[in-house]
């Protein structure tokens, strides 16, 4: 199967779940997701996210590029690029799900993240390694403030819903299995159908736990 052939049913594949997801999440109930805000005084709503919406956002954002890189219009660097802003989604969603609701946490959440992703995007076949090495280092740094949350819910008598705490093992050993198969290929010169297929679990095991599990 070619590249192009094997992004274009990716890309179906993944339109179906998130059809399907869609489907779930119309039926189930709502999830409210509140963002506060200090701003030096009293923590203030600035919003909510609904959660059973959100969690199909990062499934979707994958099948969109693997349609694009199927018709060839998408470099291998753009490519990682762009399947990547899934990840800082994934990890926005799994940290709020987590406890962590203050706005500015969130942001500072995505924005590593989103560095990490960046510096895997720099990296070249034949290149010096170490750009993707430092994007895992980065990368790590969101995992840590959702641990931090969630063991300081235990501690204080406040735990996360029932449900998290599996969603959040799961989505992290998908990450972690999904970075390492991309170090390992880092050599090749196109971002395959694997490559999207592996980027594209974080978000679709998030969505699929999310609907499932969370109350």
């Amino acid at each position: 199967m070619t590249g192009s052939r094997g992004a274009a049913v990716l890309a179906g594949v993944l339109a179906l779940a998130v059809v399907l997801l869609f489907v779930v999440a119309v039926l189930r109930a709502p999830v409210p997701l509140p963002v506060v805000a200090h701003l030096g005084g009293p923590g203030i709503r600035v919003g909510v996210i609904r959660g059973e919406w959100a969690v199909l956002v990062p499934p979707a954002v994958v099948a969109l590029v693997a349609a694009v890189r199927a018709t060839g219009r998408l470099q291998r660097s753009a490519t990682v690029w762009a399947v990547g802003a899934a990840s800082p989604i994934v990890l926005f969603l799994v940290a709020r799900l987590n406890g962590v609701a203050e706005a500015v946490a969130l942001v500072l959440v995505y924005a590593a993240t989103a560095g990490g992703v960046l510096l895997r995007s720099v990296q070249r076949p034949g290149g010096d390694p170490m750009p993707i090495r430092w994007a895992a280092v980065l990368g790590v740094v969101p995992w840590g403030v959702v641990a931090f949350t969630q063991i300081g819910g235990r501690l204080t008598g406040t735990p996360v819903p029932e449900g998290v705490p599996l969603l959040t093992v799961v989505v992290l050993a998908a990450s972690a299995v999904e970075w390492l198969v991309a170090y390992r290929r880092r050599d090749r010169e196109r971002c395959g159908p694997l490559d999207l297929a592996l980027a594209a679990l974080p978000g679709v095991l998030l969505a699929a736990l999310a609907l499932a599990l969370v109350p």
